[in-house]
């Protein structure tokens, strides 16, 4: 099985011996969103911009200022007044509406089916472009979810997933399957708690 990722991203050891994926200048990737929130949709476009070098892990978690001017501060401007959304989640209109409000037109958006979304993903990292999925699990699962993939192998997405830690020496910590069943829930989707059917519902790259 051939697993690739996209381009820009390496592993920064440690002297401990723990290695930790990283984009181009060295700063972790991988964010942890808090148990008690549904902003997994705004943590995966944080990780988007980690991956692509447009932001430093400081600047994400609070450590240093943000410039306003930047493409991350008019995002987290528009994020603070949608502040609801980190409570109840964040569905793919509701990111577009926080890019558009950041003057953003550099994304691509696909909303189904799932063999367009899977078709729209890996063309994406092809080009070495990291893909927000978002996705949702039958209702008693309550999973309504986005993860950020990253890589690909020809049966899985390989994503960073913010409702779990990423464990060192891992490079990913969730996928998803690409080869559906009969369903509707016809993927499966794999994190460190366990395996659930899902339905893809929609893709956002950052270009």
């Amino acid at each position: 099985m051939q697993i690739r990722l996209i381009a820009g991203l390496q592993w920064n050891l440690q002297e401990s011996a723990e290695g930790w994926l990283c984009n181009a200048g060295g700063e972790k990737i991988h964010l942890r969103q808090g148990d008690m929130d549904g902003a997994c949709g705004p943590y995966c476009l944080a990780m988007a911009m980690l991956a692509r070098n447009q932001l430093s892990r400081a600047q994400a978690r609070g450590f240093e200022p943000v410039d306003g001017r930047s493409r991350y501060g008019r995002l987290m401007r528009a994020l603070e007044r949608h502040e609801p959304l980190v409570r109840v989640g964040t569905t793919g209109d509701d990111l577009l509406d926080l890019l558009a409000q950041v003057n953003d037109r550099e994304h691509f958006v696909c909303k189904g089916p799932g063999v367009e979304i899977l078709a729209h993903t890996r063309e994406h990292l092809a080009r070495d472009l990291p893909v927000l999925l978002g996705f949702h699990g039958r209702r008693e699962t309550g999973i309504r979810h986005w993860g950020l993939v990253i890589g690909c192998s020809e049966d899985a997405l390989l994503m960073l997933d913010p409702a779990h830690p990423l464990q060192p020496g891992c490079a990913w910590n969730a996928l998803i399957s690409t080869q559906p069943g009969g369903s509707r829930y016809g993927y499966r989707y794999v994190n460190p708690k366990g395996t659930w059917a899902v339905m893809l519902k929609e893709m956002l790259a950052l270009l």
